[in-house]
């Protein structure tokens, strides 16, 4: 076991890419082996915070007060085996990808941070750019060994369901709590994931390190695409995007089959400008497509389908983009994540706080939601960019204000969410709750719901040792 007490040593942990400042911790533990996890736990009453890599965004890993546990030595990662591998938390996303790179499998989930740990990925129920077809992190968890705060443990496995007891090595049996809340019916990682008869494990991913620490995690892999088509699609006005989403969406024609789907608003393209100096001037959308070629035979049937379907569409077709080589693969993913970079970079040279939402709706409301982000959006006077996961019908709004515009911001992001609740959607769709959304959170589920999601967490962690301050 290796201890950390000094203030220099403890500050890095204390760090995350939410900027939150407001991190207190008496000492960092270290565990270098299972055993001397378990026997820590079995011994401690002080609160607990799990470290994840500090790529969140909502400060889950940064404790207001007691220990942290780190579990970077848990960071093995196996042999892949009839479509699945078991990996440590602390293996990162890019780590696991190039461990991969070379099978004929790839892990589908596609979070823009790839230094992200597995574990924190399970935390939040993260997904990333390619969600549209392949789902979320909890779709590929097959399994995990989890510890609770009192140090006991057990395997979580499919098909083992909330109906039934959970019981633990130590012969510690959990009952689920009888509650009336489910999780709202679109992407969503704000708040433990309940529907009736689900299995365990679905509790516990997206818990936001409330309910357990993961030890060692089996993730279901696909088989690897032998390549993509993707194109970076531009428009004159964005309502013309949102409507292409809409068709693509609707659409049964055969190959048109996208995995993702990212949005850029006239904002975005703006700041993108200086890093592709080719988007074309008359842009005020772009709309980033991927379309996984699962055999090489039917690539020009696809390509022919795309170019086909989107002719007849208000797509500036002659400026977009198109991939030719793997070269441009990477040059298009590059560009989706460029944004996000380039906004952080912009917030330290200006000294900016950047306020961002993560809301989602299901697909009911999502033209109306469009149209309800211009309106507010235009009306605010506020600087901001707009991108995302359009196909989700979940778009990152980051406002930009000037520091005399911080309240008017706070105002407005209060607007959105109101609105959002009531289409049933959610505060947030990836990055979780965490410390800095609770007050939204709150207003999502009420108090009813807030209570039997409590009730989840006394029946899981009685003395409230793990995650003090995320959620509730």
């Amino acid at each position: 076991m290796i201890f950390k007490t000094e203030s220099q040593t403890i500050s890095p942990y204390l760090k995350d890419a939410s900027n939150y400042t407001s991190g207190s911790a008496d000492k960092v533990i270290i565990p270098e082996s299972f055993d001397e996890l378990i026997t820590f736990l079995k011994t401690n009453q002080n609160p607990i915070t799990i470290a994840g890599a500090g790529t969140g965004m909502t400060a889950s890993r940064i404790p207001e007060s007691g220990l942290i546990i780190s579990l970077e030595k848990f960071n093995e990662l196996g042999i892949p085996n009839n479509g699945f591998i078991d990996v440590g938390p602390a293996t990162t996303l890019a780590k696991l990808q190039s461990h991969l790179a070379t099978t004929k499998y790839f892990y589908p989930p596609n979070p823009t941070e790839p230094l992200a740990s597995v574990g924190g990925t399970l935390a939040t129920n993260a997904s990333g750019s390619r969600s549209y077809k392949y789902g979320v992190t909890r779709d590929y968890v097959l399994e995990a060994d989890i510890v609770l705060a009192n140090g006991s443990y057990t395997t979580l496995s499919r098909g083992l369901s909330i109906n039934d007891p959970l019981i633990f090595s130590d012969g510690q049996k959990i009952i689920f709590p009888t509650i009336s809340y489910q999780s709202p019916r679109c992407k969503n990682a704000a708040g433990y994931h309940v529907r009736p008869g689900m299995d365990w494990l679905d509790l516990f991913i997206g818990s936001d390190g409330t309910l357990c620490i993961y030890t060692r995690v089996r993730l279901k892999l696909l088989p690897r695409p032998e390549s993509f088509i993707a194109g970076i699609l531009f428009f004159s006005k964005e309502e013309e995007c949102w409507e292409l989403v809409c068709s693509i969406k609707q659409s049964n024609l055969k190959f048109i089959d996208p995995c993702s789907l990212e949005y850029f608003d006239k904002y975005s393209l703006s700041r993108l400008r200086e890093k592709f100096s080719n988007i074309p001037s008359r842009a005020r959308a772009a709309l980033f497509f991927e379309n996984a070629i699962n055999n090489q035979e039917d690539y020009e049937n696809i390509l022919d389908a795309w170019f086909n379907y989107l002719s007849e569409k208000n797509v500036l077709l002659k400026d977009s983009w198109i991939a030719q080589s793997p070269k441009d693969l990477i040059r298009f993913q590059n560009f989706r994540h460029a944004i996000p970079t380039l906004i952080n970079e912009e917030n330290s040279r200006l000294g900016r706080v950047k306020i961002g939402t993560d809301m989602a709706v299901s697909d009911k409301y999502f033209m109306d939601l469009m149209f309800f982000y211009q309106i507010e959006l235009s009306r605010s006077k506020l600087d901001f960019v707009m991108f995302g996961h359009l196909g989700d019908n979940h778009l990152h709004i980051n406002l930009l204000p000037k520091p005399d515009e911080i309240e008017k911001a706070h105002e407005l992001y209060g607007i959105l969410v109101e609105q959002v609740i009531k289409w049933k959607g959610t505060v947030s769709a990836e990055h979780g709750i965490g410390k800095l959304k609770k007050n939204y959170f709150i207003k999502m589920i009420g108090e009813a719901a807030l209570n039997d999601l409590l009730n989840i967490k006394k029946t899981i962690d009685p003395k409230n040792i793990l995650g003090i301050g995320n959620l509730f």
